[in-house]
């Protein structure tokens, strides 16, 4: 796992190797705000997590986030377990993206 700031987890998702975009928060957080093509995972419920993560390829890149970037820290850390190779934590979550999405 790598932490990321929001500008190189932006350029991680204009790669030509397009990443799977990975929300580990609840439901009610995604609805209310979410990076678009993001996947939902919640991992306070570990069942739905691990049948959402469980159907992804282990060589692909993940790009993980949250609210502020300790649950997706977690999910990182499961996902090296579980044997992905490549997966990215949002620092600072949704909170920073949306700070970076302000500027624009």
């Amino acid at each position: 796992m790598k932490n990321l700031e929001c500008e190189d987890w932006l350029k991680n998702i204009d790669s030509e190797q397009k990443p799977v975009i990975l929300d580990v928060r609840t439901c009610e957080e995604f609805e209310e705000k979410s990076i678009p093509g993001a996947v939902l995972a919640n991992i306070l419920e570990p069942s739905e997590f691990m049948g959402v993560v469980e159907k992804i390829e282990k060589d692909l890149k993940i790009l993980v986030y949250c609210r502020s970037g300790v649950r997706s820290e977690q999910a990182c850390n499961i996902l090296d377990q579980m044997g992905f190779k490549e997966t990215y934590n949002l620092k600072g979550g949704i909170l920073e993206w949306e700070k970076k999405e302000n500027k624009k």
